[in-house]
């Protein structure tokens, strides 16, 4: 198993998790009528996010990845992933300034101190800059497509084209994320990507999420059993 590093915190599906993390509010009463009213809409609502869970599902050739996510503010995550059809399963927490990856089926794991989460996790440090990539870089060209539904839930649809050369899931310059966004909770419930030719790579949808319950602090230790093979390759940043 390869050595983690901190790119590894940035692939598609985390970042799909993190971008969810920004586009939530609530209490919201105005519907936006434009992209740009969404966006000041969820802008203004953003700081009254302190903790979420949800379910997130990505369809891609190949497979179904399932990952169970936990986010509590300034710098607590989990995320319990399942890979199918091969069955693997495994989990990455970020708790107390650690990052820790735990691979049940080969007993090894990667504890990894975080030396600056600000630089590290701007993201959890800060959400508004989740979206930079998307929303706010000019490296992509927004459209409002109208209304939609999810899971018989009311959502807002949006088109970001990749304008640039960010290559924010794997889309490329002129390839395409079609963006859900609850009307009532302003969470960001599916995502498609495609490529520039239209072509459909992945799929992620969320099947349930909560917002500020309170999560307590244990559900981001991972209690690794007695006998796992500890690594210790580098700092996470």
């Amino acid at each position: 198993m390869k050595s983690i590093n901190h790119s590894l915190f940035f692939s598609p599906v985390v970042l799909f998790i993190l971008l969810v993390a920004v586009i939530v509010c609530t209490g919201c009463t105005d519907n936006p009528d434009t992209v740009a009213g969404i966006v000041a809409d969820y802008k203004s609502h953003i700081s009254s996010v302190d903790d979420y869970s949800m379910t997130v599902i990505q369809t891609m050739p190949g497979g179904l990845h399932t990952i169970d996510v936990l986010y509590k503010r300034p710098y607590q995550y989990s995320l319990k992933h399942r890979y199918d059809p091969a069955g693997k399963t495994w989990v990455q927490s970020i708790y107390n300034l650690t990052f820790t990856e735990f691979w049940p089926e080969s007993h090894a794991a990667d504890l990894l101190a975080i030396n600056n989460p600000e630089m590290c996790f701007p993201p959890i440090a800060d959400p508004n800059r989740l979206v930079f990539p998307v929303l706010f870089s000019g490296e992509f060209n927004l459209t409002k497509q109208g209304l939609d539904s999810v899971n018989g839930r009311d959502a807002y649809v949006i088109d970001a084209v990749n304008a640039g050369y960010t290559d924010y899931f794997g889309e490329g310059k002129e390839g395409k994320i079609r963006l859900w966004i609850d009307r009532e909770f302003w969470i960001v419930t599916k995502i498609q990507v495609f490529d520039s030719t239209g072509n459909l790579k992945t799929t992620y949808e969320i099947q349930n999420f909560t917002i500020n319950t309170g999560i307590s602090d244990n559900e981001f230790i991972i209690n690794v059993p007695e006998g796992t093979k500890i690594r210790h390759p580098n700092q996470f940043c």
